[in-house]
């Protein structure tokens, strides 16, 4: 599994304080890079990163990322595993802060409501972990799997499956489900119509967490009873 992510110390690696005001002093000197590296893409997009322009942002020797990172591509795995094991650790507090974390559809809702939270909260890591043009599996850190995090929306969904009618879905069109769903939502926040407003939609970017996940459960329990108006 993704390594999860570790906060750092506002005294010792800091933030980054922008170009050419030294971020890095002491400390996590990976992490530190890696939050420079996200900044400069958050400001001035992944075409403008290399590993010159992160140590210029961190604040520290040209020399410095290569002691950590081989390559461009290298770093931006880096970033995408963060996401992962970020989303990871996100979707699973989710499931713990539920007042019944074995309630299969309740379950199912608070991932999928973290999943468009994280996005939110982490646009740059969320962008390259789903941009198979920038990051490949090949680029993400060793013991990264992305499939640790899916693991868990194919554990809530089979828990979903187990108590709706037989044959009304399957597992598979049901994780494609919920996954297409938030997964869309997301997206439309990060980079649609969403992300600017310029859609028809009166919803504001807090509300559409709670608004898609409430989707999933309201449409397979009308379902459940269309199956059974049907016996």
């Amino acid at each position: 599994m993704c390594a999860k992510p570790k906060s750092t110390p506002r005294g010792a690696a800091g933030k980054p304080r922008g170009r050419g005001k030294p971020a890095y002093h002491h400390g996590d000197l990976r992490r530190a890079l890696l939050d420079a590296s996200v900044a400069l893409i958050a400001r001035d997009g992944v075409e403008a990163l290399s590993l010159r322009e992160v140590a210029r942002e961190a604040g520290v020797s040209p020399a410095a990322p290569y002691h950590h990172f081989a390559s461009k591509s290298e770093l931006l795995g880096a970033i995408a595993g963060l996401g992962f094991a970020g989303l990871g650790q996100a979707m699973e507090q989710a499931i713990a802060a539920l007042p019944d974390p074995e309630e299969p559809l309740a379950r199912l809702s608070a991932l999928g409501r973290a999943y468009i939270d994280f996005a939110r909260a982490h646009p740059t890591e969320f962008r390259l972990m789903f941009r198979p043009a920038l990051v490949t599996r090949t680029d993400l850190p060793p013991g990264c799997d992305p499939e640790d995090s899916f693991a868990l929306l194919l554990d809530a969904v089979a828990r979903v499956a187990r108590v709706v009618p037989p044959g009304l879905v399957t597992p598979d069109a049901l994780a494609l489900a919920s996954w297409s769903i938030v997964h869309g939502a997301a997206e439309l926040l990060l980079d649609g119509p969403l992300a600017t407003k310029q859609g028809s939609l009166p919803i504001a970017p807090e509300q559409v967490g709670p608004l898609v996940v409430a989707v999933l459960p309201a449409l397979l329990r009308a379902a459940a009873g269309n199956a059974r108006a049907a016996q």
